[in-house]
């Protein structure tokens, strides 16, 4: 099933619509959500449960009443449990309260921590634990930690203990991922019905662990997907979008995609662009450079076709190449951009070619600083996809790299709404923006892809997949998730420290070939 992503608001909410509703009241989905909770902790331990020692440490709201439901369970199910609360009971939100009140009168026992004197022994039990269970704030948390809650987590990251942590490890704002210098640092995070931004994108995302989605009886109508709901880009989403060769296929029908751009000492982006068109599936690949790369463009792809255009006196491309390029575009792709350099005559290029191409156009590096220039783009125009990392959105929206991190999610829906275009914002967890503005997240990938070139490949698998006749979003995102995979697969093989751009060329082959067989065997069991 493809998964939704949701952020904190739109989590109050479906518990909202589940109790009016459904009559689903907040006592029933606490208990669901404690009891799923303490399944997952269970299973991390095997052998004598009573020698297992769970510390449970609690908040005053609903996130504090899911861990008071789950120690009483793992207490039922003979565990070791006790519970460590930041507040005291009158405190408690109205749900909470009776939950500690059941824990309490089944012999649960409580540690109430009310200043740093109880601190000393807090830390030593923590360290004795086998788990920590982390139901301090869940979805509802803004700010940075401080006070007793900050000394508190500090305890728990200190304690070398495994960590779980309910909904979304305390201290990440579930929203939009971002995280404080004091926030817990689980090993695994169960989150409820649907994951929060939060529990995907960096940096928060980075402190989950590993995360577990778990179902806590919401109908079957508050979480599948609709089409413009965001959503993670996993593999079920991967395979509800490909589709399979047919037996008669022809090269024709696969695409024709035009890598434009490069310059003097450029040429290798451009090489990779077409490359990864090649091995993304594109029927046809045609190089479109300046006159002086022809012959080293050529040499490195013999399966693709070559196109001269005029160059300037420093070896770039100006605006004499728009007509060459329009002329030849039609109903081809056009991925442009690598290597093309920021002159005066380049940007002017770009400008011509965004407001006049009449064809599918992804457009990367040095071709997306042009665009912040612009005031936007006609709302009639064919496809466009930009391919931006932090520091070319930042060029794009007139803004500062940290501006642009510190809310991913909101700079990639003002650059996809003012150019009318699908975004890409490149980094940990790349963010796929559309018009409308939705979002879909990747989770494939890693850090061993931060070298120069993968944003060239990824230029050129987006391009093919265009080709293949996907829309712009689909096409963006398919094309990032395999680019990760491959990465992901490249480093499984080689480690992280030594991947280059080239090894994605290599191993995307490979895993679009498990995707392909994963959709016949889908075929195959359809009656």
């Amino acid at each position: 099933m493809v998964m939704r992503l949701i952020n904190g608001e739109a989590s109050r909410e479906m518990d909202r619509e589940a109790m009016e509703k459904y009559g689903l009241d907040t006592m029933v989905l606490m208990e669901n959500a404690g009891l799923r909770g303490a399944d997952l902790a269970s299973s991390f331990f095997g052998g004598d449960r009573q020698k297992i020692r769970v510390a449970v440490v609690c908040g005053k709201g609903n996130n504090g009443g899911d861990g008071m439901v789950l120690a009483r369970h793992l207490f039922n199910k003979g565990f070791q449990v006790e519970l460590f609360c930041v507040a005291p009971p009158e405190e408690f939100s109205e749900a909470a309260k009776k939950n500690w009140q059941i824990a309490d009168a089944i012999g649960v026992r409580s540690t109430f921590l009310n200043e740093a004197r109880d601190f000393s022994l807090f830390r030593l039990k923590l360290m004795a634990s086998h788990l920590i269970v982390d139901a301090l704030f869940g979805s509802g948390f803004k700010g940075e930690m401080r006070g007793l809650a900050q000394d508190v987590v500090e305890i728990i990251n200190e304690s070398g203990t495994r960590v779980l942590s309910l909904d979304i490890p305390s201290g990440v704002d579930a929203d939009s991922g971002a995280a404080g210098p004091v926030c817990v640092r689980a090993d695994d995070t169960v989150t409820f019905a649907l994951p929060k931004f939060g529990n995907i994108l960096a940096p928060g995302g980075e402190l989950n662990g590993r995360l577990h989605v778990v179902d806590i009886s919401f109908p079957p109508s508050l979480t599948e997907e609709k089409e413009e709901d965001d959503a993670v880009i996993d593999e079920a989403w991967a395979l509800s979008k490909m589709r399979p060769r047919k037996a008669d296929s022809h090269k024709g029908i696969y695409g024709h995609v035009l890598v434009a751009g490069g310059s003097a000492n450029m040429a290798g982006s451009l090489i990779l662009a077409g490359k990864g068109a090649l091995k993304a599936g594109a029927g046809l690949v045609t190089y479109m450079m300046p006159w002086s790369l022809h012959d080293a463009v050529r040499s490195q792809n013999l399966e693709a076709m070559t196109c001269r255009l005029p160059e300037q006196e420093d070896g770039s491309l100006g605006v004499a190449a728009a007509e060459p390029i329009l002329q030849q575009t039609g109903n081809k792709i056009l991925v442009f951009g690598m290597g093309l350099s920021r002159t005066t005559e380049s940007m002017e290029l770009v400008k011509r070619l965004v407001e006049d191409i009449n064809s599918p156009l992804v457009l990367d590096a040095d071709g997306l600083i042009a665009l912040g220039e612009m005031e936007g783009r006609k709302k009639n125009q064919h496809p466009l996809i930009l391919t931006p990392h932090p520091g070319e959105m930042a060029r794009i929206l007139g803004r500062s790299i940290r501006e642009v991190q510190e809310n991913r999610m909101t700079a990639a829906r003002e650059a996809a709404a003012k150019f009318n275009a699908v975004v890409v914002l490149k980094g940990s967890r790349t963010i796929i923006a559309s018009p409308g503005g939705k979002l879909l997240v990747n989770r494939t990938g890693n850090a061993g892809m931060a070298t120069g070139g993968m944003g060239d490949v990824l230029s050129g698998i987006i391009g093919a997949l265009l080709g293949q006749g996907l829309d712009a979003l689909t096409a963006a995102a398919l094309g990032v998730y395999f680019h990760g995979l491959a990465g992901d697969a490249a480093a499984a093989d080689k480690g992280e420290m030594g991947l280059n751009a080239g090894d994605i060329v290599d191993y995307l082959p490979h895993v679009l070939a498990d995707y392909e067989e994963k959709l016949k065997g889908a075929e195959t069991n359809v009656l």
